[in-house]
């Protein structure tokens, strides 16, 4: 009797985990159209104004057309006879251009503050790394026909490096390279209830966040020039 009872528990519990690892898998690809979707199925164009004197170059590959690249791996795997649970991780690379774009915005409206500390000089700036995307992960939990998940957002939390060189009728006169710690090391972690949700909170969050790493990095530069 006993192994007839868990042999239909197996029957019940079975359908319901793969019913829930299929979504899962679906998820990564709605994902990326709903980012898509933020960002109006498109990347940031170039910011129309711009300093003759300052050029904003960057040395990270980005793909022409692909807002986010997201990809889905279930680990923590629990398999019993009652009760399963695993875990999702689904991993959101955003495209570089978006944060570089923003960085650039940035530069463009700041641009007054560095060119009185240039006094006549061009400035180069070569964005190196940028913070890169978030994983969402979703705690999936199966007691007999009862379901529950706990679900939080997990930033990059990668900094902002940028290296600069100032030239004077093409002579290089100065050159260095500044870090700006990540805002997100700063952010705990806080449960949601949806993928869509943590999603667009996290998309909002970034954009402010690499704004104003953006600023703190011109602040920083204005103090070395």
């Amino acid at each position: 009797m006993s192994a007839i009872l868990k042999r239909g528990t197996c029957y019940i519990l079975l359908p319901l985990v793969a019913i829930s690892l299929l979504q899962g898998c679906h998820t990564a690809k709605k994902m990326d159209v709903f980012i898509a979707e933020q960002y109006n199925n498109e990347l940031p164009k170039p910011d129309k104004k711009k300093n003759p004197d300052i050029t904003v170059n960057s040395s990270i590959p980005s793909d022409p057309v692909k807002i986010s690249v997201t990809e889905t791996k279930t680990s923590n795997l629990l398999p019993l006879i009652v009760y399963w649970h695993y875990d999702y991780r689904h991993t959101c690379t955003l495209n570089p251009a978006i944060a570089v774009a923003n960085f650039r915005k940035t530069i463009n409206q700041q641009a007054n503050k560095l060119t009185q500390k240039l006094n006549g000089q061009q400035l180069e700036l070569n964005v190196e790394q940028v913070p890169g995307g978030f994983a969402i992960v979703d705690k999936e939990n199966f007691l007999l026909f009862i379901h529950w998940n706990r679900m939080y957002v997990e930033p990059d939390a990668k900094d902002l490096i940028v290296s600069y060189k100032v030239l004077q009728n093409g002579n290089q006169t100065k050159s260095g390279k500044i870090t700006i710690r990540s805002k997100q090391q700063d952010q705990g972690i806080r449960f949601a209830q949806s993928w869509k949700s943590s999603t667009s909170e996290f998309l909002g969050r970034y954009n402010v966040d690499v704004a104003d790493m953006s600023k703190n990095f011109v602040n920083k530069l204005i103090e070395e020039l």
